[in-house]
């Protein structure tokens, strides 16, 4: 179940949602042995050193080769100057930014002939809403924590139905937060790939999902442009209008077809100037089956450069963005440079030392650590469900 709004559990809230934790255990019991995590256990599950990396790399398989949809300048390089920093007093382009965070807990082991591992989730995505006077708020915020099971097999069908059984008597429970089962599908479930990293997956597909949920349901005007903090990867995006995705990190698999030569990412960035943004690139038409590969069209642009930085893709964010045409007409280009120049002004309030500040714009980090102090501390989870 999705919560919104801020939360603070009371502590009956904390009590129904153990007793039901406390359910879960019962069935499990019933169905077989269940085996708690041991003491030395992580308090939370091991999530990709660099989220924002994984989830661009899933855009970029064995087809890496990328076309530009937007011709060379004059120089001949890739390399565009979109124009000066589009400030908010001269225009508040962007008025609502987006993120989701996502903590698991490994709670132990079911035996029932065979064994498999039980993750427990929590995840929220919150919107900022920046005013024509630059002041914050918070739009909206999405909450769910679930139980997450393998597929059937190993899972015993009868231990399936019992946990359901429960699910859906959770759900007619009054309450802030109720505890969700999901279990994962037996295709997202790849041979020869740990259950623990399937699920984790899964844990991921339901922040996506959250994410999603809660873009659309804001309230915004036309003209009121969304920025969703990472890459673009799943489909139910693309319904979104006026909407960019922004990643601070990006995959290094894709190379670019230009001007009859291909270079790697790295090769090509390693020329961008700070302001200046690439030209348009899509995925070649060898990937045209993929929805977001047939639409989605990103370009790079460079927020910062200078001391401070390592290496050359520091300082530089990824920016997908819907465009169904394979070639750039003058008003695209106009658009392209009028989103560039609003994130350039983005820069200027740094949320420096925190992780990648070469790379993040406030009101993301804002919506970050909002989501963060909804959350239960890892240790506080442990106490009251990790038992199980």
């Amino acid at each position: 179940m999705i919560t919104k709004g801020f939360f603070l559990a009371p502590s009956e809230d904390l009590v129904q949602l153990s007793d039901q934790f406390r359910l879960v255990k019962e069935t499990l019991r019933r169905n077989g042995s269940f085996l708690p995590a041991t003491p030395d256990e992580p308090p939370e599950e091991i999530q990709p050193y660099d989220p924002d990396r994984t989830d661009d790399d899933s855009n970029f398989d064995l087809k890496n080769l990328c076309d530009p949809i937007e011709d060379l300048t004059d120089s001949k390089e890739p390399y565009v100057d979109p124009g000066s920093a589009l400030l908010r007093k001269e225009r508040n382009f962007f008025k609502f930014f987006l993120d989701g965070s996502i903590r698991t807990y490994y709670l132990g082991e079911q035996i029932e002939g065979g064994s498999y591992p039980l993750i427990a989730t929590e995840v929220a995505s919150a919107a900022i809403k920046r005013a024509d006077d630059g002041r914050a708020s918070v739009s909206k915020l999405l909450r769910k924590i679930a139980l997450l099971i393998p597929p059937s097999p190993p899972v015993r069908p009868q231990t399936v139905r019992d946990l359901l059984d429960l699910r859906a008597n959770f759900s007619t429970v009054r309450a802030p937060v109720k505890l969700d089962i999901e279990q994962l599908e037996r295709e997202a479930h790849k041979p020869g790939v740990d259950l623990r990293t399937s699920l984790l997956g899964k844990a991921r597909a339901i922040m996506h999902d959250i994410e999603h949920t809660l873009a659309m349901s804001l309230d915004r005007a036309k003209g009121d442009w969304l920025v969703l903090d990472g890459a673009i990867r799943k489909h139910e995006f693309l319904g979104l209008e006026e909407t960019i995705g922004l990643a601070k990190s990006f995959s290094r698999n894709p190379v670019f077809r230009i001007s009859g030569r291909v270079k790697d990412v790295v090769a090509m960035l390693s020329g961008l100037k700070e302001g200046e943004r690439t030209i348009v690139f899509k995925h070649s038409r060898e990937g045209e089956g993929d929805p977001v590969k047939k639409e989605v069209a990103f370009w790079y642009l460079r927020l910062r450069s200078g001391r401070g930085l390592q290496g050359p893709l520091q300082g530089i964010v990824k920016i997908d963005y819907r465009f169904r045409r394979d070639h750039l007409e003058a008003d695209d280009k106009d658009l392209v440079n009028t989103i560039s120049r609003a994130l350039l002004a983005e820069k200027y309030v740094s949320p420096y030392p925190t992780p990648r500040w070469h790379a993040h714009i406030y009101p993301i980090y804002v919506a970050e650590n909002y989501i963060k102090s909804s959350l239960f501390s890892p240790l506080a989870f442990r106490g009251h469900f990790g038992g199980i």
